[in-house]
């Protein structure tokens, strides 16, 4: 029984002037090193789509992360600017309902009158070595003495103008 079927020849240049004919087989299998190349190329794409995989995973951690310190520091902003909270400095304060963020508050004045600039940083409490995620918003507020000093302007000459409307009946 013959190990190969032969199925054509090929005409291939000889060491001579001519050509000379070959039979061409047809072989049932792989050889060994076909198999071994294979396995390694398979091996080699699995190491580096198991790597991106990871760096997926890890990027989509990060931008959860970030998104949540947007979210908590916008949150902490609109209280300040709404005066549910004190418009006054503050460092690492732990927020209420998530214990592992952290908030910051930095207030101080600029250069026109009647404003103040809040600088309110969000950061995530994590283990030693690892870098936290952190976030700061800004924003220019009214002062609020100033508004506090119109307010009562305002209710004196309220009175002052009753009393007048008054006297005149």
């Amino acid at each position: 029984m013959k190990p190969f079927k032969v199925v054509g020849t090929l005409r291939v240049p000889s060491r001579g002037n001519g050509t000379r004919s070959v039979p061409t087989t047809m072989r049932r299998g792989l050889s060994l090193l076909e198999v071994m190349l294979a396995i390694a190329i398979l091996g080699l794409s699995l190491a580096v789509m198991g790597e991106l995989v990871r760096l997926g995973v890890r990027a989509a951690a990060g931008a959860r992360d970030l998104t949540k310190a947007q979210i908590l520091c916008e949150g902490k902003m609109s209280e300040l600017s709404a005066g549910v909270i004190p418009l006054e400095p503050m460092d690492q304060a732990p927020f209420d309902l998530d214990p592992d963020w952290t908030y910051s508050v930095a207030v101080g004045p600029i250069d026109q009158d009647g404003l103040l600039v809040a600088h309110v940083t969000v950061e995530q409490v994590i283990d030693a070595g690892q870098a936290p995620t952190t976030f700061t918003l800004s924003r220019w507020l009214i002062d609020p003495l100033l508004e506090q000093a119109q307010d009562e302007e305002m209710i004196l000459g309220e009175d002052a103008s009753s009393g007048m409307q008054s006297s005149s009946f």
